[in-house]
């Protein structure tokens, strides 16, 4: 497996030719320091996976990783950066991974072995453009995780951020719910509250108190979700097709 390193930081690219070197079959195929410089490697090399930082003098990686998804043998692209809120954009380039530094041998390994899963061939095949699932990135500990949307029962907004709940546990979305509920919305997601994206498959009931409260009770949430008088009237009418 080809493989091109990307890091401004020699030093950070020393590291990841160390870790590199304790992973079966990693060939280093060439490194560089800024995005010119994976551009120019680019025109020598057809590595199979590229690995990059973010934050980079000049063009930043992920303005790269865009450049290449629209080759038509795009390689893959795992992110190793120290910045977490970086997560949701660097998958809209069709990344294949995202690790915090300082990244350990293990989380490379499992990154480089999910992202090597899809072929070349298969991704050559595919546009750039063609429509993914919406994958939503959830920061897990050091690491950020990729959920599908069958996976994700309903989603709240904090004061910070939003709070995903999966059956698995809750995770932590550094964004907005706004955002995440124009992705989702074609999943199958409503908005019942101001603060809350519940997904339609995991709604069991939808109830009014002695007060004339709603309330909907959904698969896997110990808890009532509120749903307020704004959002009511939708919610009943999509309820009923």
């Amino acid at each position: 497996m080809e493989i091109l390193i990307v890091d401004d930081e020699p030093l950070a690219r020393a590291r990841l030719r160390r870790l590199l070197a304790t992973y079966p079959d990693a060939r280093l195929a060439g490194e560089a320091d800024s995005a010119a410089g994976l551009r120019e490697q680019i025109a020598r090399h057809a590595p199979d996976l590229v690995i990059l930082d973010i934050e980079m003098p000049g063009e930043d990686g992920l303005s790269a990783a865009h450049w290449l998804a629209g080759r038509a043998d795009p390689p893959a692209v795992i992110f190793v950066t120290a910045h977490p809120n970086f997560a949701l954009e660097a998958f809209s380039t069709h990344a294949d991974g995202y690790l915090l530094k300082p990244v350990s041998t293990e989380q490379l390994h499992a990154a480089i072995d999910a992202a090597r899963r899809p072929t070349r061939a298969a991704r050559a095949g595919t546009p750039a453009s063609a429509p993914d699932d919406p994958l939503v990135a959830v920061a897990a500990g050091r690491r950020t995780r990729l959920l599908h949307p069958g996976e994700i029962i309903a989603l709240r907004a904090e004061d910070k951020g939003v709070t995903v709940f999966t059956r698995n546990g809750p995770y932590f979305v550094d964004g907005s719910l706004k955002e995440l509920e124009v992705r989702l919305d074609a999943a199958g997601f409503l908005r019942v509250h101001r603060a809350w994206l519940v997904a339609r498959a995991s709604i069991r009931a939808l109830e009014r108190d002695a007060i004339g409260r709603h309330w909907l009770e959904v698969n896997g949430l110990p808890e009532p979700v509120p749903v307020s008088r704004r959002q009511l009237p939708g919610l009943q009418e999509r309820l009923r097709h």
